[in-house]
């Protein structure tokens, strides 16, 4: 039998989930192409931005995660599934038999004047060093006196989990540097600001409850049932009409699948690709569409969230059906084993909740973030730096490299 060509756009963890197990059906070859020659562990992202991790800590070169698959660094721009082939943005051209595409999100701004301009994101590693750079810098040049003290104001918007990892995060951090600028600390706060009734709305009642206490014990101001209505370069307007002064805002409201792939068939919520079944494109069904891309309903209803669990459990689901395509076996259709969730506020606070029942708060929750983020961390070097940082971090209640800074 003719080897079968499957072509993976996109590294992430649906991507390399994939990739991982088609790379042992002798019957395939496998093509990875990413933009990046690394794997982005994105949970951990906040963390590179506030200084707690180095950059390095959470990306693993995708070369060393899949040894003896081909990768091909690019960009897609265009894909033809009646040409069965994938063209890059320098104009090579890829063919393949089955097409993976697993590109997985970008921040979207609803459309709300002066975000795009003046909010940070934080979807990549160049994200994070820029709020980093921009926290940092921000306390040297109001203690020269290049900047107003207001601009140690810190305003993030959005109320999931990103945005109350960061809330927390930041707040540690501005705790940590009273001690280097006595004179000026006491003008840092941070607001987070949620459009519905609660934070964490994924979550049960008593968990956001209990993140919105952590987070106010913190030093955060929590705004909730409040929505932007504008922002410019020092400040962001409310709908309420209150106005909050900030040097700094990150936005942490949403996110949507990647714009150019809305033409290939019928999208859902935030531009998602809608699957079958088997997480194939409707009408082309030599294409796969997994992780943050894919609109998949089970029973009709909501499509699954845009978080890891489902992406990694999309790909290797996506790479069996390949494999059986390959083999001459028969494929299964998609189901999704929920194993909880959970989100960490900062030192010894965290809620973690499981479809059975199991809430955890506080320690208990935070200990149990630690083990699974480092568990999932690619390369035993990795999960010894983020280890011996975290500990280091703990004891010395310290933040890490500043290499970031701009001088």
């Amino acid at each position: 039998m003719r080897r079968m060509k499957v072509v993976i756009i996109g590294a992430g963890f649906a991507g390399l989930d994939a990739a991982k197990l088609l790379r042992k059906c002798p019957r395939v070859d496998v093509v990875i192409v990413d933009r990046h020659p690394y794997q982005l562990f994105s949970p951990l992202l906040y963390q590179v931005a506030t200084g707690a991790l180095p950059e390095d800590d959470i990306a693993y070169p995708v070369r060393a995660a899949i040894p003896g698959v081909t990768f091909v660094r690019g960009d897609v721009v265009r894909i033809d599934p009646q040409a069965h082939h994938v063209r890059l943005y320098d104009g090579q051209v890829i063919d393949y038999d089955q097409l993976i595409l697993a590109t997985g999100s970008v921040g979207t701004t609803f459309g709300i004047p002066g975000v795009e301009e003046n909010a940070l994101q934080m979807k990549s590693i160049a994200d994070a060093r820029r709020i980093k750079t921009r926290l940092l810098n921000t306390y040297e040049e109001v203690q020269e006196g290049r900047l107003p003290r207001e601009s140690l104001r810190v305003v993030v918007v959005g109320g999931g989990p990103t945005g109350v990892e960061v809330s927390g995060a930041v707040a540690e951090l501005q705790a940590s540097l009273v001690r280097e600028y006595p004179d000026i600390a006491d003008r840092a706060s941070v607001t987070l600001v949620e459009a519905g009734p609660r934070l964490l709305p994924s979550f049960t009642e008593e968990s956001s409850a209990h993140a919105k206490e952590e987070l106010e014990q913190l030093g955060v101001t929590v705004k909730v049932d409040t929505a932007v209505d504008r922002m410019y370069e020092r400040d962001v307007h409310l709908k309420t009409g209150e106005i909050l002064p900030a040097g700094t805002v990150v936005w942490a409201a949403g996110v949507a699948a990647p714009e150019r792939w809305s033409d290939l068939g019928a999208t859902g919520p935030a531009r998602r690709l809608v699957v079958d079944e088997f997480l194939r494109l409707p009408g082309a069904p030599d294409v796969w569409v997994i992780g943050d891309t894919a609109a998949f309903s089970p029973d009709g209803g909501a499509p699954l969230p845009m978080v890891a669990p489902v992406a990694m459990q999309m790909g290797r689901h996506a790479a069996r059906n390949i494999t059986a395509l390959a083999t001459g076996k028969l494929m299964k259709p998609f189901h999704y084993l929920d194993k909880g969730q959970m989100a960490t506020i900062g030192r010894r606070r965290a809620v973690a909740e499981t479809p059975q029942g199991i809430r955890l708060h506080g320690t208990p929750a935070w200990l149990a973030w630690l083990g699974l983020h480092v568990a999932y961390l690619a390369g035993g070097r990795n999960r010894v730096s983020v280890l011996a940082d975290w500990a280091w971090n703990y004891l010395a209640w310290s933040i890490g490299p500043r290499r970031a800074i701009i001088e």
